[in-house]
């Protein structure tokens, strides 16, 4: 019998740790793994975050302290609390360091491979502002609004921040409503949890997507690739998959390689952590991507996602 070896996943996490509900979260999208938790400010006393608090109009992030306490810190504390981590969780012998928190922009350095959060939510968005699109943002902080990163695309943004001391469930009726007028929206921090985005969906009428599915999506694709599996995207939820399968037939039909494709770039992937995962060229998945679109009739991503919300979801069998 062959035994099934189970990877390691250090999982940084914005604030102080236990965070076991977003550790779940993740960790269901994955299948079977080991994730360890560690808070960028377990180690930080609250002297330090009275020092290091920000000016008002300087780059902050909104922390969790646990016991539904949260603290707004500048983001120049978290970003040197979490590149001490990955220097420190380098040496352990992980096989994949997590950034799961977003709004922090500064690079780190690591043997180990690293799925950093923002950049896997800015891949995201990039990869779908492919076309004339408007894109609808929701983030914690209303300053966060002058840090998110613009892109070179055709893609209008509306934003609105949903939060209050209190937490991130505050304000979410007025958010989703000042983004009603987007056609896709990205609920921007990792915070926001898939009971929130439910919430907005029902209230704003859109299709909505998370950080922490964008992050898990990028951690399972970067798993696969590690491991030399090919990648499967799971069959449950509004996965690519899933939401494939409620599209409607193309006149020509897919080939598997154009299904299993699409299923990734429905789930946020981009050409070369799909191709890496799938172990072809970033130039075979644009191929397969293009001829997908094309028999589909699909301008964009966002189209075929919208498509596949309004069909009726399957239920499973009794």
């Amino acid at each position: 019998m062959v035994e099934v070896r189970i990877s390691r996943i250090a999982v940084i996490t914005g604030g102080r740790s236990p965070r076991p509900e977003l550790l779940a979260e993740l960790s269901a999208r994955l299948g079977p793994v080991r994730c360890d938790e560690f808070g960028a400010l377990d180690d930080v006393s609250e002297d330090v975050l009275a020092h290091r608090a920000p000016d008002p109009e300087a780059p902050s992030f909104l922390a969790p302290l646990g016991g539904g306490a949260n603290v707004v810190v500048s983001v120049a504390l978290m970003e040197e609390q979490v590149a001490r981590l990955v220097g420190r969780l380098d040496e352990l012998g992980y096989d994949l360091v997590v950034i799961a928190a977003t709004a922090l922009f500064a690079p780190v350095s690591a043997r180990t491979p690293v799925v950093h959060g923002q950049r896997a939510v800015d891949a995201w968005i990039s990869a779908l502002a492919v076309g004339d699109i408007n894109i609808g943002l929701i983030y914690p902080l209303s300053r966060q609004g002058k840090q998110l990163a613009t892109f070179a695309h055709r893609t209008q943004f509306q934003s609105a921040n949903a939060t209050i001391k209190g937490g991130h469930s505050a304000y979410l009726t007025q958010a989703a409503s000042r983004v009603s007028r987007a056609d896709l929206i990205v609920m921007q921090s990792v915070g926001y949890t898939e009971a929130m985005a439910e919430q907005v969906a029902r209230e704003s009428g859109k299709p909505v997507v998370t950080a922490r599915g964008i992050i898990a999506a990028a951690m399972r694709l970067r798993l696969d690739e590690i491991m030399g599996r090919m990648s499967e995207p799971p069959a449950d939820g509004y996965t690519g998959a899933e939401l494939l399968k409620r599209l409607p037939e193309a006149k020509t039909l897919l080939t598997p390689r154009e299904n299993e494709v699409l299923a990734h770039v429905l789930e946020g992937g981009a050409n070369k952590p799909i191709a890496r995962a799938l172990h072809i060229s970033h130039r075979t998945v644009e191929i397969h991507r293009s001829r997908a679109m094309a028999k589909l009739g699909a301008r964009s991503v966002t189209e075929l996602i919208r498509r596949s919300l309004k069909a009726p979801r399957a239920e499973p069998p009794t």
